[in-house]
């Protein structure tokens, strides 16, 4: 992997710097994790390929998914992926495009995490 690390938590730190609201500031620091490898399978070419990536952001105990990091797949251009945190069959796929954005407050936006945070009335519009 290119990225490291250092600079993946450089890059959500740049996204969070923007932010007003402190509930979303919050509500993505609760889900934030030190960035850690992770396999992803690709559906979409070779039998077997896979990708590795970074978790940056675990929702497991709530939503059973992962805000991950992958230059890879649909990484070029959209490299913020949501993705189930249980395997499934043994794996874990990148799944869709539709689950794939370009920045890190994109995917947490598309999140159930975001979701719990407009239900509670805390968050402003984006």
């Amino acid at each position: 992997m290119s990225t490291s690390a250092a600079s993946l938590a450089r890059l959500i730190a740049s996204e969070l710097s923007v932010l007003t609201d402190d509930s979303v500031k919050l509500a993505v620091l609760n889900g934030l994790v030190d960035p850690r490898p992770i396999t992803l399978d690709w559906e979409y070419g070779t039998p077997g390929q896979q990708f590795e990536g970074w978790v940056v952001f675990d929702h497991e105990a709530q939503s059973d998914t992962l805000i991950v990091y992958c230059e890879h797949g649909f990484g070029p251009l959209s490299p913020w992926g949501l993705v189930f945190a249980t395997r499934r069959q043994g794996s874990r796929s990148m799944g869709m495009d539709s689950g794939w954005f370009r920045s890190f407050m994109e995917a947490f936006w598309d999140s159930h995490a975001a979701t719990l945070l407009a239900e509670s009335g805390q968050a402003e519009s984006r």
